[in-house]
């Protein structure tokens, strides 16, 4: 019994750092992220103009093309629904055969 309570004290302890608050490290050294010249970081999708004035526009996002065609996506779902079929086989005749626990 005192083994189990040690065992359960570690791992409560080890657990418990799960639970904290990060440390914020990264403040001190976010300033060395960037270079040492003076010049201001540029934003996308900001510029200025001759007389001083902001522009500001859109960033739209990239697009996504779909590279499988329909044949292989019902390939890919075909095989998904017979893995799942077997595995469903194998488990289905795995419970069907554990013995008896009144036997013994």
């Amino acid at each position: 019994m005192t083994r189990l309570a040690t065992i359960a004290a570690v791992t409560l302890v080890g657990t418990a750092n799960a639970f904290t608050l990060p440390q914020n490290n990264m403040i001190a050294s976010r300033s060395a992220l960037f270079m040492a010249d003076d010049k201001a970081p540029v934003e996308r999708g900001v510029s200025m103009d001759q007389d001083g004035k902001s522009n500001v526009w859109a960033i739209e996002p990239k697009m996504e093309i779909e590279n499988k065609s329909t044949e292989e996506k019902t390939g890919s779902a075909l095989i998904a629904v017979g893995g799942l079929a077997i595995f469903g086989a194998i488990a289905a005749a795995a419970l069907t055969n554990l013995p008896d626990p009144n036997q013994f």
